[in-house]
């Protein structure tokens, strides 16, 4: 069934998203439904990200799945993307806000996908990919009525401590190649742990970071909602679901955005639900198939077949529910 276009609100701002209904369903016979949620960043209903020149599609590609087996979904663009744009706000209002709105809009959403006639209410699973994961599990451990969760490539620790692998990652990288005095990269890890302390102590950034970190997103306008977004500790907030829930977990070998043994201590976190697992060898972080090839980040937006490991793994997971 074609999408519907459709609208949603969470305080002042009207949220534009795609409802999805399997054919068939109706008050005489609801289905099932996912609340589907983008990754981070300025990335719309259907994965694609308004910093990249081209498709990456990665929600679309899950609701067509969903509609395959017979779910109800629903994916929108949240505040910053897509056709809900910056709401009733001005660019320099956004950093007032915090990471709240975006898991404020993800239960109004769960609300609105809940409601409709054709949706069994009790059978309602939010599935987040990347940074959406997080949302899910935040969503799921509040009390939300949500059946299960799905999280795909998931970030798996706080946001300030992968901010911190990866730059610390980044510079070793340089250094090793020549292109960075040794001495320079100390002053940027040093700046760093300065920033991360700052963020975790009281929300705040000094505006005179260096450029490398401010280029980083590491800017006043964004602590608050880093700092928010950190405080939620994806292992914690997996210790919150209910004994027993559905959980799905990916991660492959080849997504140069998430450590794999990070993944492995989520799931460790997961233990008492019911957990499927999913690894993969030859996915990318947007779930593309890359075969042998390294990711290297220009290969989301490349015309790639989607990965079969994860298709058939996300499926058994949707038939098991």
């Amino acid at each position: 069934m074609a999408d519907t276009e459709i609208t949603f609100t969470t305080g002042d701002i009207t949220l534009h998203g795609s409802l999805r209904l399997p054919v068939g369903s109706g008050p005489d016979a609801p289905a099932p439904a996912v609340l589907l949620l983008a990754g981070s960043g300025p990335t719309d209903r259907n994965g694609d990200s308004a910093l990249l020149p081209g498709s990456i599609g990665t929600l679309a590609f899950l609701a067509d799945l969903l509609e395959k087996h017979g779910y109800a979904s629903l994916r929108y663009d949240k505040l910053g993307s897509g056709s809900t744009g910056l709401g009733p706000y001005d660019i320099e209002d956004i950093g007032d806000l915090g990471f709240s709105v975006f898991t404020e809009s993800a239960r109004a959403g769960l609300d609105f996908l809940a409601s409709r006639a054709a949706v069994d209410p009790e059978r309602v699973y939010a599935v987040g990919h990347s940074e959406g994961a997080l949302i899910a599990l935040a969503l799921a451990g509040s009390g939300a009525a949500v059946a299960g969760v799905g999280l795909l490539e998931p970030l798996a620790v706080r946001l300030l401590d992968l901010l911190t692998t990866q730059i610390d990652g980044q510079l070793t990288a340089v250094v090793a190649a020549g292109q960075l005095p040794v001495e320079l990269a100390d002053e940027l890890r040093v700046a760093l742990a300065g920033a991360v302390e700052s963020l975790r102590s009281d929300a705040t950034l000094s505006d005179d970071l260096p450029d490398p970190l401010r280029a980083a997103g590491l800017v006043p306008a964004n602590a608050r909602a880093l700092a928010e977004e950190d405080a939620l500790d994806p292992r914690e907030l997996a210790g919150d679901l209910p004994a027993g829930m559905p959980v799905v977990t990916s991660c492959s070998a080849k997504d140069i955005q998430l450590s794999s043994s990070d993944v492995d201590a989520l799931d460790a976190a997961l233990a008492h639900t019911a957990l499927t697992s999913l690894r993969m060898t030859t996915a990318n972080h947007v779930l593309k198939e890359i075969g042998d090839d390294a990711s290297t980040g220009a290969d989301y937006i490349a015309p790639l077949p989607w990965s079969a490991e994860f298709t058939d793994g996300f499926e058994g997971w949707l038939r098991s529910l």
